[in-house]
């Protein structure tokens, strides 16, 4: 291969290797900290910055600095590159990263971890690889310099492109989170391969054995373990069997359970069913559930019509056969599709709407949190129709989200009720599932009652009704 198709392959590598790292650093995260604004920022400030800074100082290094030829400066700084993101991007070193804290000091703070996290095991590597431009450059011929910087950053976004759409769309959709990894450290290996004059040298070994190890990190016997059954560009889904009970978790989020006395669903889950679906009422009733779960919401109601909404277009088959263990009902029906755009385009109308989604732990993603999106459920329920929400949040308003939240649902929703479903202390700041349940009724009576007009002496309802 001439050395000029050489070099401009290691440069789509890299650009490559660049953007994948940043979006699998921001997938692999969602189960420990959410994927909220706040954490993918700093992922992406931690990708932005040592690159421009590694841009910088590639440009300054000297062809013999620190005893290197330029040649072995770029060796060292891919293999540092490929050791220290093979294990770190991967399920069983985050698992522990992100829960030692909390069990050694009970610290658990999201966002401080994600700095720590990216400062340590993503900036330094990224940085590293921001050198391979200024540092390859010297190996092209001198002549033609507008040319050949055109070209170089021409397969260098390349690369990235290809990083942003063939690692998301094709590999973790369809290979896994975990196999898109050890492919990015595939990339940073032949990197190392193509450019060392002995694909058999220490180099090269070297590179094979940070491969095999990424490989023995990031595959799905290791991931069986956990209890993890899909890791996809959506979700890290995980059924596990605790003997009287099958727990589903997605993200990290204990989304779903069957108890083997034959009872489904969380105690939040019978309470929804028993309150808002259950009902002597003849006819079927259209009920549209945000956030599937397992699936288990109305799980043996063959009569009212049900329509599920989530992201991940596997997620029923996923759950029918490793969690529910049969099909869900005709009644029933999946719809891969985020929950604004639903509610944007669809004309339909539903006499129960229930919203309990999380994209990790206790947190619900950012977009179904405003007004706005309260405003669009409202107004696709029929008069008469309920809407209840699953929120985890302070019992006693400790912190800024549970008042917040509250303060989001009342300014859209009049009359409003907040179920505490806890056996705790309510006075604690700890959280609690809270289910906000809402009747539309379109002729709601507005008056108050004041010191100088008060009618509750005949408007209390008669006893015993």
């Amino acid at each position: 291969m001439p050395l000029s198709a050489l070099l401009l392959l290691i440069v789509f590598l890299e650009g490559y290797a660049v953007l994948s790292v940043e979006l699998l650093a921001i997938r692999s995260l969602i189960p420990f900290v959410g994927a909220g604004t706040d954490t993918v920022s700093i992922v992406i400030a931690s990708v932005l910055l040592p690159l421009a800074l590694g841009y910088h100082a590639g440009g300054g290094i000297r062809k013999k600095a620190g005893g290197l030829t330029l040649r072995q400066r770029l060796l060292v700084n891919w293999l540092v590159a490929s050791a220290i993101l093979g294990p770190a991007l991967s399920y069983p070193f985050l698992d522990w990263l992100f829960k030692s804290p909390y069990m050694l000091a009970g610290w658990d703070n999201r966002v401080a971890l994600t700095v720590v996290y990216t400062a340590f095991f993503i900036a330094g590597p990224v940085y590293l690889l921001g050198q391979t431009l200024p540092l390859l450059s010297a190996f092209f011929p001198r002549a033609h310099i507008r040319s050949l910087t055109g070209r170089i950053l021409l397969f260098s976004t390349l690369g990235s492109f290809m990083g942003a759409v063939f690692c998301t769309l094709v590999l973790m959709t369809w290979l896994g989170v975990h196999y898109a990894i050890a492919v990015t450290i595939g990339c940073l290996t032949l990197m190392i391969l193509l450019l060392a004059r002995n694909p058999v040298s220490k180099e090269g070994i070297a590179a094979i054995a940070c491969l095999i190890l990424a490989l023995v990190m990031n595959n799905a016997a290791l991931l069986q373990r956990y209890g993890i059954v899909a890791n996809n560009r959506y979700h890290v889904a995980q059924v596990e069997d605790l003997g009287n009970t099958r727990l589903f978790r997605l993200n990290g989020s204990q989304s779903s359970a069957i108890f083997h006395d034959g009872r489904e669903g969380t105690s939040y889950i019978d309470f929804m069913e028993q309150a808002f679906i259950a009902s002597p009422l003849p006819g079927k009733r259209k009920i549209l559930v945000i956030g599937a779960g397992g699936f288990t919401l109305g799980d043996h109601d063959t009569q009212n019509e049900y329509t599920f909404l989530d992201l991940d277009p596997q997620l029923q088959s996923l759950a029918e056969r490793t969690f529910l263990k049969h099909p869900l009902s005709p009644n029933k029906k999946y719809e891969p599709v985020e929950a604004r755009a639903w509610l944007n385009r669809t004309a339909e109308r539903y006499d129960v709407i229930i919203l309990d989604a999380f994209n990790s732990l206790s947190l619900m993603p950012e977009h179904l949190t405003t007004q706005e999106f309260f405003l669009q459920i409202k107004s696709a329920l029929n008069p008469g129709g309920v809407f209840a929400a699953n929120i985890i949040a302070s019992p006693s308003f400790a912190d800024s989200f549970s008042v917040r939240m509250d303060n989001t649902l009342r300014s859209v929703f009049p009359h409003l009720n907040r179920q505490v479903l806890s056996s705790g202390n309510n006075w604690s700041a700890a959280t609690a599932n809270i289910i906000y349940s809402y009747y539309n009724d379109p002729s709601a009576d507005p008056v108050l009652y004041t010191d100088d007009r008060n009618t509750s002496a005949f408007d209390r309802p008669l006893r015993g009704r």
